[in-house]
């Protein structure tokens, strides 16, 4: 938790935390805003470059080996049409996503709570025992402890302020949504699907107050995209496509361009933040190679300093379906 504490180390003074005072939203680029509502048409298979891209979780997710230079398969072909048609619809099916459609809602109206004075928050986050505990854990970390005990909720929140007392909640609440997915794909990335998410909101949060963006909308962007690959691998599953692993690199780059569409199809309807909601429809109709958000150059970054820090611990499994 240290690099929590001192993330948000300039808020422990501010009681009663108040939003209005403390939260201010990046303004939405006139390119953003100017977007019209149909999204652009993902790149081809091959014409996305790697260079542009962020790095590739994929085999360190499916616990394979690296991406090989070989052609696209027909599987990996097929993989790519079926997520096409995914994108085409109008919305993202709830079922693709199912604890998302419970979690999102209670997320927003916390969220939207912490604008109420100390002790209603207090009262309200001790009704759930696991976001009270984990609060509790952090206000009475070695950081802040040099305030003194930590003794009830009222003074925890106070400690750690808005945007800390924000992210607790959103890591406590978003964390079922990466439980164990069924099918050959889901089944083999949960193992490695929160570490990968949290690794990647630690690393965006962190990086994204230097580039003038929320730190608590860098959060949830780094905590939420790896929805873009359950969606991605559900739906391949649910399509019967068994892939060869490793995969291609052309595949790898390919389905990150998706990933990061299917994301943002999900999270526009998640009216968390406006900075949020913005970043979501950016990456909807542009993807990571034509992103005009800021945020998604912090989201690039990040990807690689998550990559940086996991893929020494990867170990190599069996190809899939072997």
């Amino acid at each position: 938790m240290g690099w929590f504490s001192r993330l948000f180390s300039g808020h422990r003074e501010h009681a009663p935390v108040n939003a209005a005072q403390e939260r201010t939203e990046p303004t939405m680029p006139q390119e953003l805003a100017a977007q019209q509502e149909a999204p652009t048409a993902p790149a081809p298979f091959e014409a996305a470059s790697p260079a542009s891209l962020p790095v590739d979780p994929l085999p360190w997710l499916l616990n394979s080996a690296p991406l090989t230079a070989a052609d696209l398969s027909e599987a990996e072909r097929s993989a790519l049409q079926v997520l096409d048609k995914t994108l085409a619809l109008p919305a993202i099916p709830d079922n693709l996503l199912p604890r998302a459609a419970a979690l999102i809602p209670q997320l927003i109206a916390l969220v939207r709570q912490t604008d109420l004075p100390v002790p209603a928050i207090a009262e309200r986050v001790g009704k759930d025992a696991v976001l009270a505990a984990e609060l509790m854990r952090l206000a009475s970390s070695p950081y802040y402890r040099v305030q003194g005990d930590v003794t009830d909720l009222e003074q925890a929140i106070s400690l750690i302020g808005l945007q800390g007392l924000q992210t607790v909640i959103a890591r406590v609440l978003l964390k079922p949504i990466y439980q164990a997915a069924p099918g050959p794909l889901g089944g083999r990335v949960s193992p490695r699907m929160w570490e990968h998410s949290e690794a990647l909101a630690r690393h965006t949060a962190i990086l994204s107050a230097p580039a003038g963006q929320s730190v608590f909308d860098g959060y949830l962007a780094g905590m939420l995209h790896d929805t873009g690959w359950t969606i991605a691998l559900t739906v391949i599953d649910r399509a019967n496509i068994t892939l060869d692993l490793p995969a291609s690199e052309a595949f790898g780059h390919a389905l990150n361009e998706r990933v990061h569409r299917l994301f943002g199809h999900a999270a526009r309807r998640w009216d968390i933040t406006p900075g949020f909601k913005e970043f979501a429809r950016d990456a909807r109709h542009n993807g990571p190679t034509l992103a005009v958000h800021p945020m998604a150059a912090v989201l690039r970054e990040a990807h690689a300093r998550c990559m940086a820090e996991l893929s020494p611990q990867q170990t190599v499994a069996a190809p899939l379906g072997n």
